[in-house]
């Protein structure tokens, strides 16, 4: 027997709203405790629907909880804003967490005081850095900040 939450009406106008704010399906689903698939099947009913906002806009909703009637209007933003608004929080991410892997596992004392230490990061970190290191060339290439590989001390 399928969950009278996940065939109701207020778990659609969830989806939709979620779908409207710009989450993804597997976003939506672990927050609502639904499958995936689920997610696309009701997208897909909003859609034939013609209940979804048009690409490229985002409309932002009030949450479920906002009962206070002075509240702003319903705001539209462009998705290449919400977009750009990702790409900077995920650049302070990636800044972030190298300073954090090299500030607490590379310069850690254990590098130089443990024997092994050094080669046991090496080995769990060097592939994962090694492919990092290649898309954020690419990256650094699309930017207009490549650098030649002698200047990075890295070998092609």
């Amino acid at each position: 027997m399928a969950d009278a939450r996940a065939t109701g009406d207020h778990l659609i106008e969830e989806v939709r709203a979620m779908l409207a704010r710009g989450l993804k399906q597997r976003q939506i689903g672990l927050r609502l405790g639904i499958s995936q698939t689920r997610v696309w099947e009701i997208k897909r009913d909003l859609s034939a629907a013609g209940r979804l906002p048009a690409p490229g806009i985002v409309v932002m909703l009030p949450s479920v909880n906002d009962d206070d009637d002075d509240a702003a209007p319903t705001v539209r933003r462009r998705r290449s804003e919400i977009l750009l608004e990702h790409a900077t929080l995920k650049a302070a991410t990636l800044r972030t967490t190298t300073r954090t892997l090299l500030d607490h596992v590379v310069n850690a004392d254990e590098w130089v005081t443990e024997p092994g230490y050094a080669d046991s990061v090496r080995a769990a970190t060097a592939a994962a850095v090694s492919d990092a290191l290649d898309h954020l060339d690419q990256i650094a290439k699309e930017l207009g900040l490549a650098r030649n590989s002698a200047s990075t001390g890295r070998r092609s």
